[in-house]
């Protein structure tokens, strides 16, 4: 709100649409906010204008008319949030040029701009020009769940940021109850989510798996095998997952299976349990989409699956990446594995992995005694 730059580093539920949503409101200048995913960006539209904000959101599916009403609404100075898409920027600065609309250029997402992000889009590196044409005199807000060092200095140099004001705020949630279950040996590791699953019997839950096929074929299996559960990937038609998305937000769907596609902008403060029937990809991944769990404050188990199986398989999927991003990919994975197997401390690993100290014990982890994901197991009868 001075006008310096920023990055703002909130974990997941840490409240950062507000630190660009006020600065708009207080300020009387729009705010351009970029974001990696239209349903994201919608979902965010929607919460803003529930709240009384003047939002809209230009991507390549609205309407020429659509568009044109929210350009003559920025010109006029009645539109508090734009949301639009990085890839859409050279056409907005032509439509803009000179119009001096926007008092933010805020980022969303901001991670994705770093090689060493887990979830890299080289769109996101055209941002700094996309910035000088748009928003010259707008100060730039970068925001992300999932910073480490690293990744805020890529994100940092990358924007061109200007002496930057730095905000890290605190990673550990006591509340999520982190554990892990090696399913190496195991006959079936569906009934191993199915039972995590009836041990939370009538709560919201998140499984994870690593592909869409594996997403919907669980899915199905749960449901076959009396647990309702819809599947969510990026495979599905826009109409399909805004409807999986509506019903589990609504509590008409209870669980939810889905891909890293389901996560970013999810606020459901309910969430009960998170499965990840795969190993994630990166600490970071698994960072955010532990982080969809306990929204409201209450008490959460969050369940890792893991085995040797999953790294080899990630490996395969890496194989054609170029070979700068697929030793990063590698990398992360193996540190995510030994996350898996460790018997430490997890929110201290967690946390440290973020540049930040915990308690030991946390109270809050299997390692420290809070949770036991054979427990759990034995609850929902396996």
């Amino acid at each position: 709100m001075s006008g310096r730059d920023a990055v703002a580093i909130l974990p997941t539920g840490g409240g950062k649409s507000v630190t660009y949503q006020l600065p708009a409101v207080a300020g009387g200048r729009c705010a351009l906010v970029v974001s990696p995913l239209v349903a994201l960006m919608r979902d965010q539209v929607d919460a803003a204008r529930r709240r009384g904000l003047r939002a809209a959101v230009i991507d390549s599916t609205v309407s020429t008319e659509v568009r044109g009403q929210a350009l003559r609404s920025l010109r006029s100075r009645h539109m508090d949030l734009l949301y639009a898409a990085p890839e859409g920027l050279p056409r907005l600065a032509g439509e803009l040029a000179g119009a001096g609309v926007f008092g933010l250029f805020a980022v969303d997402e901001a991670h994705c701009i770093s090689q060493w992000g887990y979830d890299f889009r080289p769109d996101y590196l055209l941002l700094a020009d996309a910035r000088a044409r748009v928003a010259p005199d707008a100060p730039v807000l970068a925001v992300t769940a999932t910073a480490t060092r690293r990744v805020e200095n890529d994100i940092a140099c990358a924007l061109r940021l200007r002496d930057p004001f730095v905000f890290r705020g605190s990673f550990f949630r006591p509340n999520l109850k982190l554990a892990a279950f090696r399913k190496d040996g195991v006959r079936d590791a569906r009934l191993v989510v199915a039972a995590l699953l009836e041990a939370h019997a009538g709560q919201a839950a998140i499984v994870y798996c690593v592909s869409r096929s594996g997403a919907a074929s669980l899915a199905s299996w749960l449901t076959r095998r009396g647990v309702p559960s819809q599947a969510y990937h990026a495979g599905l038609d826009p109409a399909r997952r805004a409807e999986v998305q509506d019903a589990f937000l609504a509590g008409a769907c209870r669980v939810v299976v889905a891909t890293v596609a389901f996560g970013m902008g999810v606020d459901k403060p309910d969430v009960r349990l998170v499965v990840h029937a795969d190993l994630p990809g990166s600490l970071e991944a698994y960072a955010q989409e532990v982080g969809r769990a306990g929204r409201d404050g209450g008490d959460s188990d969050c369940v890792l699956l893991y085995s040797w199986a999953d790294v080899r398989r990630r490996d395969g999927l890496a194989r054609d990446l170029p070979p700068e991003r697929r030793a990063v990919v590698r990398a992360s994975l193996r540190e995510m594995y030994r996350f898996a197997a460790t018997g430490c401390c997890r929110h201290r690993i967690l946390c440290a992995h973020f540049d930040e100290r915990t308690p030991v014990p946390c109270a809050a982890c299997d390692a420290c005694g809070a949770i036991s994901a054979t427990r759990l197991l034995r609850a929902g009868g396996w």
